[in-house]
């Protein structure tokens, strides 16, 4: 579907006009997002050929007749000749009023949505199916990532403790000082609370899909949230294990963001 709201257009001859505002509030009553082009033709097949006016190809052979005749121009007017006019014969707009075409209108119009909603119920089933996919590997990111972290941080630690060492060789340094400093440099690059907002992201995102109703716009507010963690955790990445995950996990998120669009 692809749209955030709902759009409705109908097209049809002057009788529907005044049905316009029914027919939108049916769309309304079914479905919540989307684009709907409406398009309305009535055709009444009751008196021969679909579509094409008696009256109208009467008139047309005799007027047709009388100018052979008056000119003496040779030929016969034939089902070939008329099929070569038909736009021209076609019924005009009916003799009916509104409320004379109400019901069948409505009638069609209802099971017309009625079949697209079962379309787009077993759509949605495959769709809820896939988002669990990409869910699933989100939440195998962000723990992979929770247990590389620890070792990440003791390395970057360390790489800090050997370069200061290095650079201080004669200068007498305080070892408790030097501990509480590298402490302070690895907190920087800690992701504890991005990824549990991620785990409490993802929680969310499960709940919603067991819900019934329009879900779309909640599930773009979540994964925008979830993208937002994801940016800050390749931010402070400590090493290129970490780099390579984080990007991973943008990677996934952008798959739900996309699939998301097309939930109502």
């Amino acid at each position: 579907m692809n749209h955030r709201y709902l759009e409705t257009s109908v097209r049809g001859p002057r009788w529907t006009l005044p049905l316009e505002s029914e027919i939108r509030k049916t769309i309304k009553k079914h479905f919540a997002r989307g684009r709907f082009d409406i398009f309305i033709h009535y055709g009444d097949t009751s008196n021969g050929a679909a579509g094409i006016d008696p009256e109208s190809a009467r008139n047309f052979v005799s007027s047709l007749n009388s100018l052979r005749d008056e000119l003496g121009i040779p030929g016969e007017v034939d089902l070939a000749l008329l099929a070569n006019f038909r736009d021209s014969l076609k019924s005009g707009d009916p003799s009916l009023s509104p409320d004379e075409l109400r019901e069948p209108l409505m009638n069609a119009l209802n099971a017309a949505l009625d079949t697209l909603a079962q379309m787009r119920a077993r759509e949605g089933t495959a769709l809820e199916q896939d988002i669990l996919g990409h869910l699933k590997e989100v939440k195998r990111l962000c723990d992979e990532v929770r247990d590389r972290l620890p070792q990440a941080q003791a390395a970057l630690s360390e790489r800090y403790r050997e370069r200061i060492l290095k650079l201080a060789e004669d200068i007498d340094i305080d070892e408790g000082r030097l501990e509480q400093e590298l402490i302070y440099a690895s907190e920087r690059g800690d992701i504890s609370e991005e990824l549990s907002r991620l785990d409490s992201h993802i929680s969310q995102f499960r709940e919603l899909l067991e819900n019934a109703g329009p879900l779309g716009r909640k599930l773009d507010f979540l994964v925008q949230e979830m993208n937002r963690e994801a940016n800050t955790i390749a931010s402070k990445s400590v090493d290129l294990t970490l780099t390579q995950k984080a990007v991973d996990l943008k990677s996934t998120l952008e798959k739900i963001r996309e699939q998301v669009q097309n939930v109502e």
